[in-house]
Order: C-alpha cells, then structure tokens, then sequence
C-alpha cells in the first residue's frame, strides 16, 4: 500500500487540528477554574488576550485585585501566568514573573467625564 502526498498532508492536518483544539480546551478550562477560584476567596480576575481572543506571548496572562479588607484605599495585586494541560512551569518561567512584579509601574489616575462637553478629562494628562 504507498501513501500519497495528499494524504500524508491531509493527516497532518488533522494531527494539527486536533492538537490547536485540545490545547483550545485546556485553556478555557483553566481560565474558568482560576475564575471560579477568584470569586470564591474574593479576589476579582481580567485576562490579557489579543484583538482575536487569541492569549499574549508575554509572561502574565491575568491579574487577580482585590480592595483592601481593612482599608478600602489599599489594594492587593498578583501577576499571574495560567498554565493548564500538560504544560508544566520552568525556573525561567518563574523568574521572568518575577522580573514582571518587580517591575510593575503604579501611578494614580482621575477620569472625569464631563456630560455637557460629551468629553473625558484626565489628570494628570499623561495616562
């Protein structure tokens, strides 16, 4: 029995596919596990994903806040790198979340939205 080319293309194909989905899969359920989780110990959650829905190449892929229990003026924050399936985490991995976190810029920002003018005012204007 001899292969042919098209089928050897059209098997790869499927191989692909096949993988692109589970990893598909494997994704949507760690976001919704770590939501879940997020919700339940009082912590909110947003995910970075590109235009496409598609996740970014960096190292966070969510942030987990929550206001302060005894001060509402403080705020808690974790840079998170979601990892599901088979996927295990590296040392590398771990010191670039690091670098992130030691590197995170906070600066304050007002938004005034001025209803007779339909416009936003920022301040400071740098945002």
């Amino acid at each position: 029995m001899t292969t042919t080319k098209s089928a050897l293309k059209a098997w790869a194909t499927r191989r692909k596919g096949a993988a692109w989905k589970k990893a598909h899969a494997s994704e949507a359920a760690s976001k919704k596990a770590l939501r879940n989780y997020c919700e339940a110990h009082g912590w909110r959650v947003a995910f970075f994903e590109g235009p496409t829905g598609a996740p970014r190449t960096g190292i966070i892929d969510a942030i987990a806040y929550r206001l302060g229990r005894d001060n509402p003026d403080e705020m808690e924050l974790r840079l998170i790198q979601l990892k599901g399936g088979k996927a295990g985490v590296s040392a590398q991995e771990i010191g670039r979340l690091k670098e992130a976190a030691e590197s995170l810029e906070v600066k304050y920002l007002i938004a005034e939205f001025d209803e007779k003018a339909n416009a936003l005012h920022l301040l400071p204007e740098d945002f």
